[in-house]
């Protein structure tokens, strides 16, 4: 069954895989505008800003995909070199600590780039 909500797909997780998405979903969930919108598209967790993607977050068996752009994951190559990335995901192993300064300093970066109103 697909999950209706971000609550119901990370409720679908136990353990620390479970309490990994919660800590992406709330960093990004307090980031983010008030008028940002929490869906499930394309089957993962999505924070959309009118029909702008901003993020999606995925759990798996080995690790919590995190998709902040292209261009953010281009902009942190560096940080990102001890991380699996590919052009649009960023593979944050279970067996090594959530580097949550990392994912938040990414989320304030791609943030930035919206354009102003």
């Amino acid at each position: 069954m697909t999950p209706g909500s971000i609550s119901e797909y990370i409720d679908q997780y136990d353990g620390e895989v479970r309490q990994r998405l919660l800590t992406v979903y709330e960093m990004i969930r307090t980031a983010v505008p008030d008028d940002a919108v929490e869906s499930i598209s394309w089957r993962m967790p999505t924070f959309k800003l009118g029909t702008e993607p901003l993020f999606f977050f995925t759990g798996t068996k080995q690790h919590v995909g995190f998709y902040p752009t292209p261009d953010a994951i281009t902009h942190f190559s560096a940080e990102l070199a001890d991380y699996g990335t590919t052009e649009h995901a960023i593979k944050l192993p279970h067996k090594t600590p959530l580097p949550t300064e990392l994912i938040r300093e990414i989320i304030a970066w791609r943030l930035q780039q919206l354009p102003s109103t």
